[in-house]
């Protein structure tokens, strides 16, 4: 029988070493660690929506390492039993700051700082990085979607073919977070509160011989169905749904509308339209499916808008235009020193910090990254287009000393908050980020650096080439 899993074990092999090395070397004073996306020329997004904080802060109320674990870990033969006493009594004892769920978030920003005696902040590596960048990843691409849809009715319908039972209920949160109205997924509705939508699959209509007497069973039993109509033939099936249409509305029973899944969208939605149009029944609706993405989405609503919604699966569950995330959580000071990474394409900045919204008539204007203790700095002025006339500092503290900062007691609640926190932000995002193509020159979303920051910088690079 396989092992339970074990939240503590989420670590890379590295990671233990690199602890092991700091204890018996007394390298325990306080480090400062970054998580941020990197900045990649041509990648097809303007903006990401930041989600996963709550699994985040799961993982750190549950950073234990118990007999089982300490007893995998003395069998690698790597590690010396001081160290391993060391980790049963671990315990994280840091301060995070985050981003709050929902927020529309930028590159080369940090989203989250882990500031801790540097064995627990080193630790977090991996767990971090993964509980993180799927959910970022999914929560922006559902983004994507909910931006060009019109206001139409959005359904996650992408369970089955997400990476693992994990992702789908991760996927079915972000689409919620991000403007959808709901998930064909149970266990996500249970879990979040989210509504759940469904009727029937193709394997229904097959064991049927007849198409309209299975239309029929199943709207006698569902009053205010919706009927999928494409089994075999799209014409045929609307034809044989407005028939039973017709019937069973003498009984009381209405079908609300009908589900295409395959085949030209937009082509056999214009002729479901006409055949329910010449059979009167204008209230009727369409909603589609079957490799919906946000390309597919404003494509079919330019061409026909007369829908009601969408079901979205695999290309957004999957972000299958963009795969994984590139993120990072680099060490960026300790004891007290900036530290710099100088790495060909990977530069990152020192210190600790924070982050800086500027707004100007209700709409982002750009966000400045400046030093944790100055939250006053300011990038030059030659680097601002226009006068602000309002700003937010981002990162807040959500753990105290390893202490959870405000527990989750209600997850409906906590996501009904995320997604409030999502429209907001929505609302006051630049039309010129409203857009689904990569960001041109001159179209990207400023991220600047306050003075002191950037002073900082130089200072740090330059002690550092001079060192080497």
């Amino acid at each position: 029988m396989e092992s339970r899993f074990s939240p503590s074990l989420f670590v890379d092999l590295y990671e233990l070493t690199m602890m092991q090395s700091y204890f018996f070397n007394n390298k325990n004073d306080i480090a400062v660690f970054d998580f941020f996306i990197r900045d990649r020329e041509g990648t097809p997004r303007r903006f990401y929506v930041f989600a996963g904080l709550e699994f985040l802060l799961e993982f750190i109320e549950n950073l234990r390492f118990d007999e089982e674990d300490i007893k995998y870990i003395s069998e690698l033969g790597l590690f010396k039993d001081e160290f391993l006493d060391y980790l049963r009594n671990f315990k994280f004892e840091g301060d995070i700051f985050s981003v709050e769920e929902g927020r529309i978030v930028f590159p080369d920003e940090p989203l989250v700082e882990v500031v801790a005696p540097l064995p627990q902040a080193q630790i977090l590596e991996t767990a971090l990085i993964n509980l993180l960048q799927f959910p970022i990843l999914s929560a922006t691409k559902f983004a994507r979607c909910f931006l060009v849809s019109k206001g139409k009715l959005l359904i996650d319908f992408g369970a089955r073919r997400a990476h693992s039972l994990w992702a789908a209920q991760v996927a079915a949160r972000c689409a919620y977070i991000t403007g959808f109205h709901g998930t064909s997924l149970l266990s996500a509705g249970k879990k979040y509160g989210i509504p759940v939508y469904g009727t029937m699959a193709h394997s229904y209509i097959m064991t049927y011989e007849d198409e309209k007497q299975a239309f029929e069973d199943f709207a006698r039993l569902y009053n205010g169905t919706v009927l999928l109509v494409d089994t075999y033939d799209v014409e045929k099936g609307v034809r044989n749904a407005v028939e039973v249409i017709q019937k069973l509305k003498d009984y009381g029973i209405k079908i609300r509308g009908i589900r295409i899944d395959s085949g030209d969208l937009i082509e056999n939605s214009k002729k479901a339209r006409k055949i329910l149009h010449d059979a009167g029944l204008q209230d009727v609706f369409i909603f589609l499916s079957g490799g919906i993405n946000e390309y597919k989405i404003k494509e079919i609503l330019e061409a026909f808008p007369d829908l009601a919604g969408f079901g979205v699966g695999t290309e957004a569950t999957v972000s299958a235009d963009l795969p994984y995330l590139d993120c990072a959580y680099k060490l960026v000071e300790y004891g007290g020193i900036p530290r710099m990474k100088l790495s060909e394409r990977k530069k990152t900045f020192p210190g600790r910090k924070n982050l800086k919204r500027l707004y100007k008539a209700g709409k982002m204007m750009c966000d400045v990254v400046i030093p944790f203790s100055n939250p006053d700095d300011m990038p030059d002025e030659s680097e601002l287009d226009s006068d602000f006339d309002s700003y937010e500092i981002l990162l807040k503290k959500v753990v105290d000393h390893g202490q959870v900062v405000e527990k989750i007691e209600d997850r409906r609640k906590y996501i009904f908050y995320c997604r409030d926190r999502f429209m907001r932000d929505f609302d006051m995002l630049p039309e010129y980020l409203k857009k689904l193509e990569p960001p041109r020159e001159g179209e990207k979303y400023p991220v600047l650096f306050g003075k002191e920051l950037s002073s900082i910088i130089r200072s740090t690079e330059r002690k550092i080439q001079e060192s080497i």
